[in-house]
């Protein structure tokens, strides 16, 4: 479902988040002996225990009032969840004492699938929710999804296409009819069987869903009939039953298998009690409402302590082993059905061997990741640094940097490539020192230029008798024009930005229900994030970055291609970003660069090239200016179109022909063939 984080992830907590995360816990822990206690006082008696047994009558099931339920992993398309306010800040309340608040611009939900306890579909199931919707920022369009083997029962009112999602004219995608009127608490009804949930079914989460704007839900639950004799929300030993065998979401682990187990006289009577108490607090419709006070206030820390473990630590993907390693086999003849020798993790016999921690053991990750780095394993620095230079010198020291073996060809200076190498490891692998050492080097510090002779003799420049030059790369390109016009956003790690690109890239290689099946641009600062943080669709990968000879990560690439091709001039010159970048690069020559066209110029040189115009090109540059200058003088509806490209906006106080004459001569010198290529 193209997750933001897939397990398995941890997150890497400073001290500071540790401290604040512990005292927390501390204090959910108080919370949660104090429900314990409570609930060790509580009346209750199984209507399945009773004779004769309680008639069937129609209830009414709680799935959600002022919080999702106990355990549910709750996330949202857009990173930010939705809030959860009440009347006193300026929110709208119907029940209880906090309401699901979402505003949004375009696609976003708040869901849970999996983490809770499962919900059930009674008979002559109706499930019902309460939402309000603000008149001054109305939705296209409202849903509610639930998910039991997959998003497949959905209920949706407004504009029947806006929302994505769902077969048409299934019970994936009923329409309920338009949307609920604004400025007021709405009841909206589902039979439970319209959108393809039948009786004595479990649900494992919900959505709520909209299309713009702001958007209130509340009291989300289910009415239909209960037979409590047999009911597991309202017999403890029905629930049971039903638990047996299973695996019981939101349980306590000690408790798993006791519920497991299910009822019987081989479970020790302490283990019952506490099974049941876990049932009454979490489960049981009427003996929870005497614990919602506590459950509220436990609620209310765990989101205190998620929001700080949230903000404060950020997550990183880990490896994992399994429990029990599978064994391996060398596979006859690669038959994946005719398993030969049993085999156990090594390395090749011609290379350093592997030391295991445990002589005894089979190896880990953790031995292979320590041999990479031993001392008498030197390729691993030797492979770094030729990457590296190869980074930036345009090619490795050896050639063939995805090859260093017989195949591969033999390095240029093999002396200095073992240098690096050994003094890249004694240094701690210290990456900053290494790059540091190659960029201040005399080889990289030469001019580019090069004469005919030396061209003849060395094209390649192998001999690094000149300096590196090459082209950008593509992220390069695009972070140096977003640098130069100071639009860049230099904000570190977080989700995909989706920046500009033409329409109809991700549509045509869409799987239906897919959330990546139609493009859904980003705004604001997410527009103007470094390249690196690019959202990639790997069946459609973002077209400035393809056009640039970025790898489409099919597959891995130790060495980019460089083309030239006329997509990269007409992407360069006519981009929206390349456009909006030149426009805001026009505005720092008119409010930075001084007061003659002169002096502008020479600012956007020394701003994009690092040194100043020769006599020549700034008489052809003033000439362009001039040009166009008179040229936007007699067309303002054109000058006013080319300085809006773009969602960021013109700054006030500009005339719009000055500034569009400017935005061409900041687009001609980001498109000089020195402000695209390294020298």
């Amino acid at each position: 479902g193209n997750a933001l984080l897939t397990q398995p992830v941890m997150k890497v907590e400073s001290a500071q988040v540790k401290r604040q995360r512990g005292a927390l816990d501390e204090k959910i822990a108080e919370k949660q002996q104090q429900l314990d206690e409570e609930a060790a006082t509580v009346q209750y008696t199984d209507p399945g225990s009773l004779s004769p047994a309680p008639a069937p009558a129609e209830v009414e099931t709680v799935w959600m009032d002022d919080a999702f339920p106990a355990g549910a992993q709750v996330t949202a398309d857009r990173g930010q969840k939705g809030i959860f306010v009440d009347a006193t800040k300026g929110g709208h309340l119907f029940s209880g004492k906090l309401a699901l608040k979402r505003s949004s611009k375009g696609l976003s939900q708040d869901y849970y699938s999996a983490g809770a306890a499962p919900l059930d579909i009674p008979p002559q199931g109706k499930i019902v929710a309460y939402v309000y919707l603000e008149s001054t920022n109305l939705p296209k369009a409202i849903m509610l999804q639930f998910h039991k083997a997959g998003w497949l029962h959905r209920a949706v009112w407004g504009d029947y296409v806006a929302i994505p999602f769902g077969t048409p004219n299934t019970t994936q995608k009923v329409h309920m009819g338009a949307l609920p009127p604004p400025d007021q608490w709405v009841r909206l009804e589902i039979p439970a069987e319209k959108v393809g949930l039948a009786a004595g079914e479990q649900i494992s989460g919900f959505a709520f869903t909209q299309f713009d704007g702001t958007v209130y839900w509340d009291k989300l639950g289910i009415v239909g009939q209960s037979d409590p004799a047999n009911d597991p929300l309202h017999s403890f030993v029905a629930w049971w039953k039903r638990a047996a065998g299973k695996d019981t979401p939101g349980i306590a682990p000690d408790l798993h298998e006791v519920a497991k187990r299910g009822p019987g006289d081989d479970v020790k009577p302490e283990d019952e009690k506490r099974l049941r108490t876990h049932y009454l607090k979490t489960v049981c419709v009427d003996t929870m409402p005497q614990f919602a006070a506590t459950v509220a206030e436990i609620n209310a820390l765990r989101r205190k302590r998620d929001a700080i473990v949230d903000k404060g630590a950020p997550s990183t993907f880990i490896y994992k082993d399994l429990p029990t390693p599978r064994d391996s086999f060398v596979m006859m003849r690669g038959a994946y059905d005719k398993p030969g020798d049993k085999v156990q993790p090594e390395v090749p016999a011609f290379l350093p061997p592997l030391k295991k921690t445990d002589s005894k053991a089979r190896a880990t990750r953790l031995d292979l990741a320590k041999w990479l780095v031993a001392p008498e394993n030197p390729l691993t620095a030797r492979v770094a640094v030729n990457r590296f230079w190869q980074q930036f010198f345009g090619m490795g020291l050896v050639k063939t940097s995805y090859d260093f073996g017989s195949q591969g060809q033999l390095p240029s200076h093999p002396e200095l490539l073992d240098w690096l190498a050994t003094d890249f490891r004694d240094h701690g692998w210290n990456v900053k020192n290494l790059v540091r050492q190659m960029l201040t080097s005399a080889t990289f510090r030469q001019s580019s230029r090069v004469t005919p002779e030396l061209w003849t003799k060395d094209p390649e420049n192998r001999l690094y008798a000149r300096g590196p030059r090459f082209r950008l790369d593509a992220e390069q390109i695009r972070d140096n024009a977003l640098s130069v016009s100071g639009l860049i956003n230099l904000e570190m790690g977080g989700k995909g930005a989706k920046t500009y690109q033409p329409p109809n890239i991700w549509e045509p290689v869409g799987f239906v229900g897919s959330n990546t099946r139609f493009y859904k641009q980003d705004s604001g600062p997410e527009l103007y994030r470094r390249s690196i943080y690019t959202f990639f669709k790997r069946t459609a990968p973002p077209p400035f970055l393809a056009n640039f000879d970025a790898p489409n990560r099919e597959q891995f690439c130790s060495q980019r291609e460089r083309s030239d091709t006329p997509l990269q001039a007409l992407q360069l010159m006519n981009d929206v970003q390349h456009v909006e970048a030149a426009r805001a690069l026009a505005e720092r020559m008119l409010t930075e660069g001084g007061a003659t066209p002169a002096e502008r110029i020479a600012f956007a040189y020394r701003t994009v090239l690092s040194r100043r115009p020769d006599a020549e090109e700034l008489s052809m540059i003033e000439g362009q200016l001039n040009a166009h200058l008179e040229r936007y003088s007699n067309e303002l509806a054109a000058a006013t179109k080319l300085i809006t490209q773009g969602q960021s906006k013109p700054k006030a106080g500009l005339k719009p022909a000055e500034l569009a004459a400017y935005t061409l001569v900041a687009n001609m010198i980001l498109n000089l063939d020195e402000s695209l290529t390294r020298n």
